[in-house]
């Protein structure tokens, strides 16, 4: 019954994104998604990634942000090949994607990429972290909606994506614990 009612209802918001659909938003909701590619993550992740490497005060977080990233990347693979679910189809796509649906994969590694970037700029400049948390927090919901937007992910599937994300957030976060120097 639970099960049902999700269906219909990423059904209907996938119809729903078909009928406000114009070739403007289009082509901005596909520069929004680049930002959630897993070619750019990757890409940004390594960039953070040896930045944390060679800085004194990053190097306390460099366990905390593998663990996140490789955690919600495996994790969310093994769910699209558990899950199995197609992705929208029909007229519902605005562009071309391959692979299963659920979890969205633009979801959950933008969540932990950016989740924990956010995370690392709050720690060094504490002044900041409103404005840090809100930057963050509009990226990774734009990036979602423009998976829905664009017809290539149901509703269910960003979310999924998310709570994925926040789980290995919270592992990556946990393992850094309170380093003595941030």
């Amino acid at each position: 019954m639970i099960l049902h009612t999700i269906v219909s209802a990423d059904i209907w918001f996938e119809h729903l994104m078909l009928t406000i659909r114009t070739p403007l938003m289009v082509r901005v909701f596909e520069i929004v998604t680049f930002f959630g590619e897993p070619t750019t993550i990757i890409g940004f992740a390594g960039v953070v990634g040896l930045t944390l490497l060679y800085t004194p005060r990053g190097r306390l977080f460099v366990i905390g942000f593998v663990t996140t990233l490789a955690g919600a990347a495996a994790s969310g693979f093994a769910l699209k090949d558990i899950v199995m679910r197609a992705r929208p189809g029909g007229l519902i796509p605005a562009i071309r994607e391959t692979g299963f649906s659920f979890p969205s994969g633009h979801a959950t590694g933008s969540m932990a990429f950016y989740g924990f970037v956010a995370f690392l700029l709050c720690r060094w400049y504490p002044r900041y972290a409103k404005a840090i948390i809100a930057t963050t927090t509009a990226l990774v919901l734009m990036i979602g909606f423009s998976r829905l937007y664009l017809g290539v992910h149901f509703p269910s599937d960003v979310i999924a994506g998310y709570l994925l994300s926040i789980l290995w957030l919270a592992i990556g976060i946990r393992i850094v614990g309170t380093p003595r120097e941030s």
